[in-house]
């Protein structure tokens, strides 16, 4: 070794990266990403129709209803599992609770033992009928995807704060509204009205005439009723921001809205009260409560069910007479063995497609022009048409009975199985549109506009008639909360106006500086 050499260390090198791969994370959902249906759950929702349509099969009725029912509902759950990855928030969207509110009244029942059902109808006739059903949960799923539009409408006045004070307010004032014509026709006297709640259906004083006059106006605003729930709901989830009297009482008056929709015995009536309420809850509820969520809506659905059961006992003779037990089962009904029952509206559709167009012709454009002109007051219009040419009472030679066949039974009978796919489209359209109008940005004002409207959403699966009717109270909310908005932010203008700083005066000449 050399004298200069230096003595070698020795070098540690550090260990080489492992080469085995790591899958990327997931990305986690965009909490400011608008409500959208996933493209792949609708695929997959369609695929599912359409082999229901092709192998549709049974010896009896009520077997092809149920086969339809468990593949219809398998597509469904699927669909929501994609939507599910855009996280739980992507769940609250019009679309997806028309979807589920159609198959309520179409098909849910058909899980269920359904015999009396093998003895209205043959199995070609349930077929056809099964086919129809299916080509409008086709149209709600493909026409959600066709009007999305990029910036979200109404930003302006969804998403502005309000003081927490005007929430109260507006429920207030559609309580009181709302309930004036009850309380008027029973003069004022409350025990009186929750005594009519409890009457048998239509005969209520405050009951709206057939045709309608001037004094049937204040009958309308009844409909500001439903803005109640959803109002509940927000006030509710956000219950640490208000005084407990304001929580106490908005429990009390939504309590009495719910006795309402329940001792009427109108049971869409019933369920769109929970829909919008949970809708509105689920909204303005802050992060980190999912548990509550669950639950919540969880007894939302056990609620449901057993108000489906009891609702249709006791419809026709009241509840008061039912729970004194003076309610009879009809003969038709004796020794059956007792099972879910919700509407029988694939029944109604099925004999429709029987009797349209060999018994009838098709009605054309009628029955969407009575559902625009619906709105409008006959004191206003006197020469308003007063019904169908060809009812659904009508062709299925009903009497005295009101007769459901959901949207799907009134559009086939407007043009057969086109103006069926065509109808389901467009409202299939417009709660995709409705649902870009939820942000996670929105005001408790935008929460209340956005949970208005799936009243409308859920209550149009029902019947077209209603569609026009049950936008009108979402379309007081929107007004109503852009005259609020434009009011504070001009008020806020002024304030700013005059708070403006005094303005400085400018400096003066310098002072000569003394000297000791």
């Amino acid at each position: 070794m050399s004298f200069f050499s230096r003595p070698t260390r020795a070098v540690s090198h550090p260990p080489a990266p492992s080469r085995v791969a790591t899958a990327p994370a997931k990305p986690a959902p965009d909490p400011d990403a608008p409500a959208a249906a996933h493209w792949k759950g609708t695929f997959s929702a369609l695929v599912a129709l359409f082999f229901t349509a092709v192998t549709l099969h049974g010896w009896r009725p009520s077997e092809i209803a149920c086969y339809a029912a468990i593949c219809t509902a398998v597509g469904i759950v699927v669909s929501i599992a994609f939507d599910l990855q855009r996280g739980v928030r992507n769940l609250q969207r019009a679309d997806l609770f028309a979807i589920l509110a159609y198959y309520f009244l179409t098909l849910f029942e058909f899980l269920f033992p359904q015999s009396s059902f093998d003895k209205m109808l043959s199995p070609e006739s349930t077929i056809d009928g099964i086919r129809v059903c299916l080509l409008g949960f086709a149209g709600l799923f493909i026409g959600r995807h066709l009007l999305i539009p990029k910036r979200q409408p109404f930003r302006a006045t969804l998403t502005h704060e309000i003081p927490r004070g005007w929430l109260i307010v507006i429920f207030w004032l559609s309580f009181f509204i709302g309930y004036s014509n009850m309380l008027a026709a029973v003069h004022l006297d409350f025990i009186e009205m929750i005594k009519w709640f409890m009457a048998p259906r239509f005969t209520q004083p405050w009951g709206r005439e057939r045709l309608g006059n001037w004094s049937s106006l204040l009958y309308e605003l009844s409909m500001l009723i439903q803005l109640l729930p959803p109002l509940a709901g927000i006030i509710l989830a956000r219950r640490r921001r208000y005084p407990l009297v304001h929580v106490a009482l908005v429990v009390a008056a939504l309590a009495l809205t719910l006795f309402y929709g329940f001792a009427g015995g109108t049971r869409n009536i019933f369920a769109t009260f929970l829909v919008t309420f949970l809708i509105g809850y689920s909204l303005a509820l802050p992060p980190g409560r999912t548990r509550e969520l669950g639950a919540l809506a969880g007894a939302c659905a056990i609620v449901m069910c057993l108000a489906t059961y009891f609702m249709l006992q006791f419809r026709d003779v009241g509840l008061q007479d039912y729970l004194a037990g003076k309610w009879v089962p009809p003969p038709s009904e004796a020794g059956q063995k007792k099972t879910l029952y919700v509407d029988y509206n694939l029944f109604s559709i099925c004999k429709l497609v029987e009797f349209f167009p060999r018994s009838h012709e098709f009605l054309g454009f009628e029955i969407p022009y009575q559902a625009l002109i619906r709105p409008v007051p006959r004191a206003l219009w006197p020469d308003k048409p007063t019904g169908l040419t060809m009812s659904i009472e009508d062709a299925l030679n009903v009497e005295g009975l009101t007769v459901a066949a959901s949207f799907a039974g009134e559009a086939y009978m407007s043009g057969g199985t086109v103006v069926v796919f065509v109808i389901a489209i467009g409202l299939g359209a417009f709660m995709g549109w409705w649902g870009s109008l939820a942000s996670p940005r929105n005001s408790e004002i935008g929460h209340l506009v956005y949970a208005s409207g799936f009243f409308a959403a859920v209550i149009t699966m029902r019947s077209l008639f209603v569609f026009t009717t049950a936008l009108l109270p979402t379309a007081v909310a929107i007004i109503l909360s852009t005259v609020i908005v434009r009011t504070l932010i001009r008020h806020a203008h002024k304030l700013l106006r005059r708070s403006r700083p005094i303005p400085r005066m400018p400096p003066g000449p310098p002072q000569p500086v003394r000297r000791a």
